[in-house]
């Protein structure tokens, strides 16, 4: 079997699709992974073929990113996955991605949720097309509304007919996320076709004696992250001072990872209880700590949840408020909009302490531990590929 995987350039992007790229490559099917240029270097460690497609640039985008100023984040998310996610990438994207569908002949396309491009291309093809879930899939229920417009434009230049959607709206989803954090579908009914829900490998952690392991110090671990974007965004990086100052007198000790490329001397110097790194793999101080504190992205939530880690979320925008709502709901950690230092050290202390939030962690590890292995996700695509159909009609 062959397969095509498809993904913008964000690592938030990209990484949940390797496991299933890793999976099918193991056991001997074929396997490329159509992106921008950016992401060769990730794919090349992890084994994978590249198969580059173009993107528009940051300075081509950067116009739409400033309109986010004046906002809201509801409003940001929706401008952005139907101008950018949906509008200019995909058409910029599709000329390669075709020509590599056409060279590489996929039995089956599997793009990120938000990448559009592979899902008009494998409509054109005629090849079976999933989605991996880069968010909670009760998030992207919202999707389909958001670009229809742009989706609709993608599919007649492309010469095929109106769908009203109806290729989006019928895609199987493979989710990494624990039902009970979803919200249940608009009208109450069930999702169609039901997310498929599989728990992702992790491997054990490599560094048994790392630096923040506790060895005689017992203060708890809180882990400190907002992913690999916020530190190059200056109205964002002030978090990282904002964190820094709510940890700095408290009984604890904590790791701070800021993104690579980050200019540390930003932060000026860090609090003595406090070790701050551009980047550390995220299991290795999931091994360790007590506390999440984090801007709610998907990677960082679904990590924390699986090792039964209780959060404490300081939403920036994109899914993250979404997230945060759904964690607080599930009594799996706290949330906290604009915060002080003051603010903030207090919802930490509450975090620690509180041991219903980390039995409610506690209890969504559990879920995700019962799911079915990345093993009978790849079982599932391996039939799909099976349901070849003939092209669709041209308009």
């Amino acid at each position: 079997m062959r397969v095509l995987f498809s993904s913008t350039r964000g690592a938030g992007h990209f990484q949940p699709l390797l496991p299933y790229a890793r999976a099918l490559q193991e056991r001997g099917h074929a396997v490329i992974v159509a992106a921008p240029a950016s992401v060769e270097e990730p794919l090349r460690q992890a084994g994978l073929a590249h198969a580059r497609f173009d993107h528009p640039g940051d300075e081509a985008l950067a116009p739409i990113w400033a309109s986010f100023r004046d906002l809201s984040p509801d409003e940001s998310t929706a401008l952005a996955v139907r101008e950018i996610f949906a509008g200019l990438n995909p058409r910029v994207a599709l000329p390669k991605l075709e020509q590599a569908i056409g060279s590489f002949r996929p039995d089956l396309i599997v793009r990120d949720s938000v990448e559009f491009a592979a899902l008009i291309a494998a409509e054109s093809a005629g090849v079976p097309h999933a989605r991996i879930a880069v968010h909670l899939v009760s998030f992207e229920d919202r999707i389909p509304a958001i670009v229809a417009e742009p989706l609709a434009a993608l599919r007649e230049k492309a010469g095929l007919p109106p769908d009203q959607g109806a290729s989006l709206l019928s895609e199987p989803t493979f989710s990494a996320f624990p039902e009970s954090l979803d919200e249940a579908p608009a009208g109450g009914g069930p999702r169609t076709p039901a997310p498929f829900r599989a728990r992702m490998p992790d491997d054990e952690p490599e560094l048994a004696h790392a630096p923040w392991a506790a060895g005689a110090d017992s203060r708890p671990l809180v882990y400190i992250t907002f992913g690999t974007i916020v530190g190059s965004t200056p109205r964002l990086s002030a978090i990282y001072r904002l964190a820094l100052e709510a940890v700095a007198e408290l009984p604890v000790r904590a790791v701070l990872t800021t993104g690579r490329g980050f200019d540390l001397g930003i932060l000026g110097t860090a609090p003595a209880n406090v070790q701050v790194e551009e980047w550390i793999p995220q299991r290795e101080v999931l091994a360790h700590a007590s506390v999440v504190l984090c801007h709610g992205g998907s990677g960082t939530v679904r990590g924390a949840l699986a090792a039964g880690i209780p959060l404490l979320v300081v939403p920036l925008g994109a899914d993250q408020p979404f997230n945060a709502q759904r964690i607080a709901a599930r009594g799996a950690g706290l949330t906290v909009s604009n915060p002080d230092a003051e603010t903030l050290r207090a919802a930490l202390l509450r975090v620690l302490e509180d041991p219903s939030l980390r039995a409610g962690a506690k209890r969504l590890a559990d879920e995700v531990a019962a799911l079915p292995s990345v093993d009978a996700a790849i079982d599932a695509m391996v039939t799909m590929a099976g349901s070849a159909r003939p092209p669709a009609q041209r308009a």
